[in-house]
């Protein structure tokens, strides 16, 4: 038996990792905390590496994960770590942090849109199509937020749409830094940045959406965001 899952869990990952079209190489990125005098930060590097094994097994193959550490994976560029990058064509979609708890589904459930193609409808994919500002929309999480895995899947498939966006989700109880500086009090809560202001943690937003909207409200906020981006 899966040392992170119990066998039902185990046997219903079986199957949906059995149905995925391709095969999948994901990055992830860790703190090097086996180093000799590592003085790490990153307390759930260990962890995320353990479930990327596990998952690797899970799969048979289907889902594997090529894991850097913080030196050989500084080409991604990733802001926090542990930084799972989905493989998409341009690495665009992140997960900062472990994916446990309700961030769990939608952790897998990416993986299928990667293989299979997105879920949403026509319609909201080709207006998310006509979007040509590039964006970076950063989505804030808890593992116990119930509302939150709703918003994660739908603003993960816009970034597999569209891949100008950048999109992060970040667990905000590991990564506090931009959500205090956000002034996050609920989740999930939406901040979209300008993509030149990537490395800059806690830039001013172009728009914020604070706490859980429908995702037709998403889109329109999103829609605004690369209006007033394009007008400057």
């Amino acid at each position: 038996m899966c040392a992170l899952f119990d066998q039902e869990t185990v046997e219903e990952l079986k199957k949906i990792f059995s149905a995925f079209k391709k095969n999948m190489k994901d990055v992830l990125v860790i703190d090097s905390t086996d180093a000799p005098g590592s003085n790490s930060h990153c307390h759930t590097c260990p962890e995320a590496k353990t479930l990327a094994e596990e998952l690797t097994k899970i799969s048979s193959g289907k889902l594997v994960f090529e894991i850097l550490d913080a030196v050989k994976g500084r080409t991604y560029r990733p802001r926090y770590l542990p930084a799972f990058i989905y493989d998409t064509r341009k690495r665009n979609i992140r997960y900062y942090g472990l994916p446990s708890g309700q961030e769990f589904a939608p952790f897998i459930y990416i993986h299928g849109y990667i293989s299979d193609g997105v879920k949403l409808p026509e319609a909201v994919v080709e207006e998310v199509e006509t979007i040509d500002t590039p964006l970076h929309i950063k989505v804030f999480v808890t593992p116990e937020c119930p509302y939150c895995p709703l918003v994660v899947d739908f603003v993960n498939q816009i970034g597999l749409i569209n891949d100008n966006f950048i999109v992060e989700t970040i667990e905000a109880f590991e990564h506090p830094l931009e959500a205090d500086k956000y002034m996050v009090q609920y989740v999930p809560f939406i901040a979209i940045n300008r993509v030149e202001d990537y490395d800059k943690y806690g830039a001013k937003p172009v728009e914020v959406i604070p706490g859980y909207v429908p995702n037709e409200e998403i889109l329109e906020v999103i829609k605004r965001a690369a209006r007033k981006i394009s007008r400057t």
